[in-house]
C-alpha cells in the first residue's frame, strides 16, 4: 500500500515528465492487484500520451541496490515493463540502471523509458533538483502559498493528503505543492515526521498567512467602493439580500452573520465574481470611492464548499479582513472568531 510520501511522489514525477514530453502523463491503477499474482498490489501504472504507453510503477522514498532485483522481479511477474520512481537519481545511477535494463523516473524530470515497442525510448538526464532555499521559503508566502495555506489552515485534515489533492483542492500548480510545503519547512513552520506533517507553531502560521494575505493575496483581489442606494439597508435589510452561490459577505458583515448578530457592520465587504452591472443591479449599489461597501474579486477557492455560514466567507479570511483594518473593534471580534472557529490554530 502507498505511504503518503509515496503517493506523492508519484504524482510529483508524472507532472515532471509531462512537463518534460509535453504530453499527458498520469498515474492510474494505484494498489491495482495483478491478475496472475491476486496477493500483490501495485503502487499503479504510469500511462504516457495520448496513446497510454503502460509501465508498472515501483515507488520508493529511497534507492536501495536490492531495489533492481525486485523491479527485474516485478516486471517478471506483470510480464510487462516495469519502472522505478524515486526523488532522485544522479546520472552516475541513471548510467548504471540503464546498463542493467531497469527503467527509472524521478521527480526532477530525468528519465530512462524503454517498452517492448523498439520505437519507443524515453531518456532524459541531467536535470537537477531545485535549489530550496530562500527563494523556496519566500514562495510559501507568495500568491500560490497563500492559497494552499488558506486551505491548509480551513481545513485541517487537507494537511495530511498526497500532493495531487493539495493541488486539487488549492487550485495551484502540482509542482508547486512540493516547493512550497518543503519552503514552509525551511521556516521551521511545518515538519514532516514519518509521512505526518504537523505544525510547529500554529498561532504563527495564522499570523504569517494573514500578513501575507494582506500583502500580497487581498491587493490583487481589485477592490470597488459601493454605497447603498437605500441608507437604510446598512442597517437593516443587507441579512436578507439573495447573494447566490457567486458571492458572500467578509469582513464585519461576515462576523455578524457567524456571530449570531454580535457586531452590526459599518463596513462592508463583500466576495463576488458577479459583473459590475448585475451586482449593482442585485444588491442596488451606486458607485461611490468613499462608499462603506468594498466589493472584492475572490480567490480561487473562496465559495467553496465547508463554510459554517453560506452567506459568509469561511471565518479564516474574515477573520483576516477584520484583523486587516486596524481597528480595536474589529480586533475583538476577530478574536471572537478566533475562539469560535479557529481555535485549532493555537
Amino acid at each position: 500500500m502507498n505511504t503518503t510520501d509515496e503517493t506523492s511522489l508519484l504524482d510529483l514525477a508524472a507532472a515532471a515528465l509531462q512537463q518534460q514530453l509535453q504530453q499527458p502523463v498520469r498515474i492510474g491503477e494505484r494498489e491495482a492487484r495483478l491478475p496472475n499474482k491476486p496477493g500483490f498490489r501495485l503502487d499503479g501504472r504510469l500511462h504516457i500520451g495520448e496513446q497510454a504507453r503502460s509501465f508498472i510503477v515501483e515507488a520508493k522514498t529511497k534507492f536501495k541496490q536490492e531495489m533492481v532485483e525486485q523491479l527485474r522481479q516485478l516486471g517478471d511477474l506483470s510480464r510487462e515493463p516495469a519502472v522505478l520512481i524515486v526523488p532522485y537519481v544522479p546520472d552516475k545511477l541513471g548510467q548504471e540502471l540503464q546498463a542493467r535494463g531497469i527503467c527509472y523516473l524521478d521527480t526532477a524530470g530525468n528519465a530512462y523509458l524503454r517498452a517492448a515497442d523498439p520505437d519507443f525510448l524515453v531518456l532524459i538526464k541531467g536535470r537537477r533538483v531545485p535549489a530550496m532555499g530562500a527563494q523556496a521559503q519566500h514562495r510559501a508566502f507568495q500568491p500560490a502559498g497563500v492559497q494552499l495555506l488558506y486551505q491548509l489552515l480551513s481545513e485541517p485534515a487537507l494537511l495530511q493528503a498526497t500532493y495531487r489533492v493539495l493541488a486539487e483542492q488549492a487550485q495551484v500548480a502540482l509542482g508547486s505543492v512540493s516547493v512550497l510545503l518543503r519552503g514552509l519547512q525551511q521556516t521551521g513552520l511545518l515538519r514532516d515526521e514519518n509521512g505526518h506533517r504537523r505544525w510547529t507553531d500554529p498561532a504563527q502560521v495564522l499570523r504569517r498567512w494573514v500578513d501575507a494575505y494582506g500583502e500580497v493575496g487581498r491587493p490583487k483581489l481589485h477592490a470597488q467602493r459601493y454605497r447603498w442606494l437605500e441608507a437604510d439597508m446598512a442597517r437593516q435589510g443587507w441579512q436578507e439580500l439573495a447573494l447566490g452561490p457567486d458571492a458572500a459577505w467578509g469582513g464585519e458583515p461576515a462576523a455578524g452573520l457567524l456571530l449570531d448578530g454580535y457586531l452590526l457592520p459599518a463596513f462592508f465587504t463583500l466576495y463576488t465574481t458577479v459583473p459590475r452591472g448585475e451586482l449593482m443591479r442585485r444588491l442596488r449599489l451606486v458607485p461611490d470611492p468613499a462608499g462603506s461597501v468594498e466589493v472584492l474579486r475572490p480567490l480561487a477557492t473562496t465559495l467553496g464548499a465547508g463554510r459554517p455560514e453560506p452567506r459568509a466567507v469561511h471565518p479564516l479570511l474574515a477573520y483576516a479582513d477584520l484583523l486587516l483594518t486596524a481597528d480595536p473593534r474589529n480586533r475583538e471580534v476577530a478574536q471572537r472568531l478566533h475562539e469560535r472557529y479557529l481555535s485549532h490554530l493555537t
